[in-house]
């Protein structure tokens, strides 16, 4: 049997009329915005399946003749959610972009108050990503070099890397290989120089690298806020910092791996970012992101998940962006 033949008919592609056919079955209502509108919003906005996924913010009929439909779900609050994500993600995206450059300003500025030479520090780590590649029969190496290579044409940092090829200083090196490079280099430049604020960094800027990808694919981040799924535990320092939040709460929306990266993403930016100025853009878009959220805030009045999930976001804001 073909495979995929088997799937399309169990999955058939939707029309719009069908979508709209196939959430009212679902138990979602069309009360805050009608069926009509509705349809001209699927048409021209946003695509059924990226909507629908901000429904595992709501509870399910748990038996009875509404078993396995949704409570209290009106398309209209699929449609705030992913308006609130949509600018949530462009926000998160330029925090992303102030914590990787000001994390390469202070680590040139840690470097060149110690005696480390440039072109050294760069070629030691060359070499030992060869000697490491060689013993664990990994690639890393050949990775950047792949990279590197392939960015020579590019018109934005193409110059760097035909003016340094083979003998690169740290300042120019930092700017022109991948993030995951960049963090692995940072770590070892920390290791390398013993400086307990750059070893404190690594792990954060490793989070933020996750982050970093989602946002800038466009993936979906309020969906399914309820689930205990945090990969790694949260950092430390950041935990004493949100000490004001409850340590139930804290534990409870942390859990949940989206919500850790964001938290700490924002406890980054207020570590990192030695600019008044920059910090204070970085306050002013989150808290529109704040208001944004509150704006149809009666809409979750009965969704304790999607309430709480919006304060915790405020109170971080509050602690971190004073």
């Amino acid at each position: 049997m073909n495979t995929e033949s088997s799937f399309s008919w169990e999955k058939p592609m939707l029309d719009t009329d069908g979508q709209i056919d196939h959430l009212l079955k679902k138990g979602i209502s069309f009360h805050l915005m009608s069926e009509s509108d509705a349809r001209a919003y699927l048409e021209k906005h946003n695509n059924y399946f990226r909507l629908r996924s901000y429904r595992k913010n709501f509870d399910k009929h748990p038996a009875g003749i509404n078993q396995g439909k949704y409570i209290g779900l009106d398309f209209a609050m699929l449609v705030d959610l992913s308006v609130i994500d949509m600018r949530l993600r462009y926000v998160l995206l330029t925090l992303v972009l102030d914590v990787e450059h000001f994390s390469k300003v202070l680590l040139l500025k840690t470097v060149t108050q110690t005696e480390e030479d440039g072109y050294q520090i760069v070629a030691d780590y060359i070499q030992a990503l060869d000697d490491t590649d060689k013993l664990l029969n990994t690639s890393r190496l050949s990775y950047l070099f792949h990279e590197l290579d392939r960015s020579k044409n590019n018109p934005y940092c193409g110059g760097i890397i035909n003016k340094y090829h083979g003998n690169y200083p740290i300042w120019a090196f930092v700017e022109v290989i991948p993030m995951g490079s960049y963090i692995h280099f940072f770590e070892f430049c920390s290791n390398r120089l013993d400086n307990r604020t750059l070893k404190d960094i690594v792990p954060l800027l490793k989070t933020v690298k996750d982050l970093r990808n989602a946002a800038a694919h466009s993936n979906c981040i309020l969906y399914d806020m309820g689930t205990q799924d945090a990969r790694y535990k949260s950092d430390y320092a950041m935990i004493q910092k949100l000490s004001s939040i409850s340590k139930t709460t804290r534990t409870k929306k942390l859990g949940n791996e989206r919500t850790r990266q964001i938290t700490t993403l924002l406890y980054a930016h207020s570590l990192i970012v030695s600019s008044e100025g920059v910090h204070q853009r970085a306050a002013h878009d989150l808290q529109e992101i704040v208001e944004r959220m509150n704006r149809n805030i009666h809409y979750y009045a009965n969704n304790d998940l999607i309430l709480t999930n919006f304060e915790f976001f405020q109170k971080v804001v509050d602690i971190l962006f004073q």
